[in-house]
């Protein structure tokens, strides 16, 4: 070959790195509880803010500070199975496998609890989200102060009646007192 200029050629290619997940988690409740509640509740969500779907496990915790106790765990697709909700002492765990896809929130947890009948007047209750393949692990908790409020105070009334008329004299006239 005597023509050597028309040896190469280029083609300039796009290379698309692959999208990464970055997991989330939110924590609610509604009005205030009860010192001695029981059965009061918590929602717990994690969601995918990433760029790019999970892969593999992606773990919800939620360990419980003193004065509430976790009764139950529940929510769609979380269970049953390897798929599940575990209350261990103080300690929620619920845990996963199936993709989430960037942008999206798995069903959400509804955390149930007992509240203590000397249960402090506030805390906070912290959950956090981990795995799912995320490489951004600085945004995986949420906190939610809850304020606690104590048990109505009583509230005594007194009713006094008598049956029919009394007349002068008579004795043994009775009168009726109810608290």
């Amino acid at each position: 070959e005597t023509n050597t200029a028309n040896n190469s050629a280029a083609d300039p290619a796009t290379i698309t790195v692959p999208g990464v997940p970055d997991l989330t988690v939110g924590k609610t409740h509604v009005g205030n509880f009860t010192q001695g509640q029981v059965g009061a509740t918590y929602t717990v969500t994690a969601t995918n803010g990433g760029t790019g779907p999970t892969a593999g496990t992606v773990t919800v915790s939620d360990t419980l500070p003193a004065g509430l106790t976790p009764t139950a765990a529940t929510g769609s697709g979380w269970g049953p199975g390897t798929n599940a909700c575990a209350v261990a002492g103080q300690t929620v765990t619920c845990t996963r496998s199936d993709a989430l896809g960037e942008g999206a929130s798995y069903a959400p947890i509804t955390l149930t609890v007992t509240v203590a009948a000397n249960a402090p007047a506030s805390v906070t209750n912290t959950a956090t989200v981990a795995g799912g393949g995320e490489t951004t692990t600085t945004n995986n908790s949420a906190a939610n102060p809850t304020t606690i409020n104590p048990p109505p105070a009583p509230d005594l009334t007194v009713s006094k009646t008598h049956a029919g008329n009394f007349t002068q004299g008579q004795v043994g006239a009775t009168y009726t007192i109810t608290a």
